[in-house]
This record gives C-alpha cells, sequence and structure tokens, in this order.
C-alpha cells in the first residue's frame, strides 16, 4: 500500500483508492489506460469500486497488465516498490464465443452501474434464490473480481466468461453441500460474549441513515483509527455482505446479531 512516507510507493496489492487519495489526479491517468476504468470519475462508482479493487485486480478486469498501471503512475510521482512481480501484458479481445452453458437465473446490471447505482444488494438477492444446483448468470461490464472473491469464500463457485468487448457473464453456482449467502454469513460468533469482552473499551457508530456506500466506508475509516484492544460496535440496516472479505484481509473479526429492523455489528481485531 502507499507508504508513509514522502514518496509514493506501489505494488499490485495497492488499493486504487489509496492511489486516489495521494493524488486525486491519479483517477484521469488510469483513465486513459482503458475505458472501463473512466467509471472511477463518477463519484459513486469511485466509493463502490476502489476501495475494494487493488492494481493486480484492476488490471484483470481492464484486460490488461499491471506494467501498464506503473507506466501512467511513475510520471506522477510513484514509485514501484522492489516486491511487487508483474504481470505480463494481456491479449487484446477479439470476437469471443460464449459457451452455450445452461443456467436457472439471469441478472443484467450494467444499466445499473452505467447509471451510478450500486447493484451489489439485487446482486446477493439472486445469489440467496438460488436452490443447491442452481446456476446465476450475472451479466456486467467488467469482470466483479472482489465479488467472486466473497462468493468463492462462501462456497459458491464463479466461471467468468468475456461474451465481448464491453460484456462479461459469470456463472456463479451454488453447490450441493453449501449453504445459502444467509445461512452462511450469520456464522458469525457469540454476539453477548464478545461484547461483553469489549464492554468498556468499545466506540460506537450508527450507519443506518447513511446513504449507498457510506456505511462502508465510514466503517473502514472508523476501524483505520481504532485503538489497539478496542472494538467497534457499529449500527447497521443489514449485513454488510460486501465488506466481510474486506475485514477479513485486514484481520478483523466480526460478530452480529439482528436489532429490531436493523443489525448490531462488534468489528474487533483478529488476536
Amino acid at each position: 500500500m502507499i507508504q508513509s512516507n514522502d514518496m509514493k510507493t506501489v505494488n499490485a496489492a495497492t488499493k486504487i483508492a489509496a492511489l486516489i487519495q495521494a493524488d486525486p489526479a491519479a483517477i484521469d491517468a488510469i483513465a486513459e489506460i482503458n475505458p472501463h476504468f473512466k467509471k472511477l470519475r463518477n463519484p459513486v462508482l469511485r466509493k463502490m469500486l476502489a476501495s475494494r479493487v487493488t492494481i493486480a485486480d484492476a488490471a484483470r478486469i481492464g484486460k490488461c497488465s499491471v506494467e501498464d498501471f506503473f507506466a501512467k503512475l511513475r510520471p506522477r510521482g510513484f514509485v514501484v516498490g522492489d516486491e511487487d512481480v508483474f504481470s505480463p501484458p494481456a491479449e487484446k479481445p477479439g470476437k469471443i464465443t460464449v459457451p452455450d452453458r445452461p443456467f436457472d437465473l439471469r441478472l443484467d446490471v450494467r444499466a445499473d452501474i452505467e447509471n451510478g447505482h450500486d447493484p451489489f444488494r439485487k446482486i446477493m438477492h439472486s445469489v440467496s434464490a438460488l436452490e443447491p444446483g442452481q446456476t446465476l448468470l450475472l451479466i456486467n461490464l467488467f469482470e466483479p473480481v472482489p465479488l467472486i472473491r466473497l462468493l468463492r469464500d462462501k462456497q459458491y463457485t464463479a466461471e467468468t466468461v468475456q461474451a465481448s468487448e464491453n460484456e462479461v457473464h459469470t456463472y456463479i453456482s451454488r453447490g450441493e453441500a453449501g449453504g445459502s449467502i444467509e445461512e452462511t454469513a450469520e456464522a458469525g460468533g457469540a454476539f453477548d460474549t464478545i461484547r461483553e469482552r469489549f464492554a468498556n473499551r468499545m466506540q460506537v457508530i450508527d450507519v443506518r441513515d447513511l446513504p449507498m456506500p457510506q456505511p462502508m466506508m465510514t466503517i473502514l475509516n472508523a476501524l483505520e483509527s481504532l485503538p489497539d484492544n478496542t472494538a467497534l460496535f457499529v449500527h447497521h440496516k443489514r449485513i454488510p455482505r460486501f465488506l466481510l472479505p474486506e475485514l477479513k484481509q485486514k484481520n478483523f473479526e466480526v460478530v452480529f446479531q439482528q436489532a429490531g429492523d436493523g443489525v448490531q455489528l462488534v468489528i474487533y481485531k483478529k488476536q
């Protein structure tokens, strides 16, 4: 990630949000790489995607290489970390034949993305409707890398096919033995036990009235300044399913319980 010194050091794991925070003009530099990245100029989509996607993820989405990003960032004063491993240049998409693959449900979210709306809730609603052995065809403008990571963590399978230059098909399947998204997500642990452990060492925030995607951003910002041995107590409208893999990557644990018309969460650092 971006280092705390004066030099802007990056590698393949650097989040796009970190680039933009270090240099807002990096948006224009990235947008020159691939038309897909012009969507980062949309504030809603920028908040939705930038905090979830690394340079490596973006290179995969944009069918380019990590080095393509570095070539645009170096003139802006960014320095590439020595530990980075460059990915080979991606092949330019040509005429692609989409396999005749069966599916049970179909969801096209291209219009949502073009209009600046986060389609995550709509996608998860469709995924949750899958019965064991069924498949959802998700049609998107690009490969939904963070979503695929989340679903695979929940024991779903996801396979992506480039249908055309601006159309990606992702086949999401629920295994015969796999639980639903709700069933796996609800296995959060003993809420009361964790709340009691941090009873006198807890910060409280309420994101129930914030529009998307501000709840996720507010939680992440609060966690960045959370003191050691302290937990974050969150009042939320719903279980933030897209946030859970982000927290796991950052070594946080989460427990939650239903509370009235919403959800209460306790987020704490894994020991």
